[in-house]
């Protein structure tokens, strides 16, 4: 049997904690307000190990992440075939270990694949196309000369695409449905993303945003069932992403929560807990970027990627602190791999799977917010659920 650290001190409920707290900030201890996240979750200033059940804890820690550390996944924007290259080359011999290939802003038919790809193994190196074309089409084109396994993933969410935009998405999940059955052998790439950017630079809650993004799971999951894919193979081979805001401790919950959501959602589905392996990349936000004082961005983007991490990311993409000003530079972009470098290495935050287990505040909010997202998704649900009537309203 184990012996616990500190073994030799006797335990203390919270009423005695109370009491040594409030002598310590001289009978300021009840002048400390509850703390608000959005309008839709409040967290006492301090939790206790009495105010959680053992077992819920214990079932909040199962759902998250079993392997240490994350890709470095720092984003590059398409400009020109070489040029383009030659900046992901850049990023990958100093610090990068997958790259999200920026192609929003260039037609597939004009980015020269073998040119753009040259000297980048697929099968090695995972890179994820972020477009906003039909997957087929992209899966074509980069399946030309690229061997029978690759890595990586499209990285476009028809449904999400067709909210920010108002464009219709066509044949979007027919074309998903072609990219699963052509890849149907490639465990590590992701045919589609479930995107939460959206929610989040619109100003939604945490909550708000984990009923969302559970949500549109729910949806697709439904929609490529129904063209024949498995459960199983729709729910592994998505990309999850994610926004992370600037308060610290929130958002690392926000994370370890939608890890248990994902949980009850493959459970609903009745999919093996141990075959069930979500992909979720988080992304530091843009929403409340500086761009008159770009530098004060740096320690944003700093404690958004801790957040990331700590809350169990698979992989981190760091913006730029001066991509908002449009005005990128190579020094910019260095900064921002070597957040993610020095999480991992110097923080040592790649070595420990879970590193917010065991914090009794966290676990308290990881699990709230978690209740309040699924009470907030079955009132989604009981009003018609997310996008499919869009969808399927949408094909030709």
């Amino acid at each position: 049997m184990a012996v616990l650290n500190f073994s030799e001190f006797s335990p203390s409920d919270k009423n005695a904690w109370e009491q040594r707290a409030d002598k310590e900030l001289k009978g300021r201890l009840k002048t400390l307000s509850d703390w608000t996240i959005g309008a839709d979750l409040h967290m006492q200033p301090y939790v206790t190990r009495s105010e959680i059940a053992p077992e819920k804890m214990a079932s909040m820690q199962a759902c998250q992440k079993k392997t240490p550390g994350w890709q470095n996944l720092p984003m590059v924007k398409f400009s020109e075939p070489r040029a383009t290259n030659a900046a992901m080359k850049h990023a990958l011999e100093n610090g990068a270990d997958a790259i999200m290939l920026d192609l929003r802003n260039a037609s597939i038919a004009h980015c020269e694949f073998p040119k753009l790809l040259h000297g980048i193994r697929l099968s090695d190196t995972a890179i994820y196309f972020q477009t906003q074309e039909n997957a087929a089409d992209v899966f074509k084109e980069i399946s030309k000369n690229a061997g029978y396994y690759f890595k990586g993933g499209i990285a476009f969410d028809p449904v999400a695409h067709q909210m920010r935009t108002g464009k219709s998405i066509g044949n979007s999940i027919d074309a998903i449905v072609s990219v699963l059955n052509q890849s149907r052998n490639m465990r590590e790439f992701r045919a589609y993303m479930v995107e939460g950017h959206f929610f989040h630079n619109n100003g939604a809650t945490p909550v708000q945003e984990l009923a969302m993004l559970i949500s549109a799971t729910v949806n697709y999951l439904d929609l490529l069932t129904d063209k024949g894919i498995s459960p199983l193979t729709a729910f592994n081979r998505a990309l999850f992403t994610i926004s992370i805001g600037t308060n610290f401790l929130s958002e690392i919950a926000k994370l370890r929560a939608f890890r248990s959501l994902l949980r009850k959602i493959s459970n609903a589905y009745q999919l093996p807990a141990e075959l069930c392996t979500p992909f979720i990349q988080a992304q530091t936000s843009t929403f409340n970027d500086a761009a008159s004082e770009p530098y004060t961005n740096m320690i944003r983007s700093a404690s958004e990627a801790m957040s990331a991490v700590m809350g169990g990311c698979n992989a981190l993409t760091v913006r730029p602190y001066d991509e908002s000003t449009n005005k990128q530079s190579d020094f910019s972009a260095r900064i921002a791999r070597n957040v993610s470098s020095i999480l991992a290495h110097e923080s040592a935050l790649a070595y420990v799977a879970d590193p917010a287990a065991g914090s009794y505040m966290l676990e308290k909010m990881s699990l709230d917010m978690a209740a309040r997202a699924w009470e907030l998704f079955l009132e989604m649900e009981e009003s018609g659920g997310s996008r499919t009537s869009v969808l399927t309203a949408s094909k030709p």
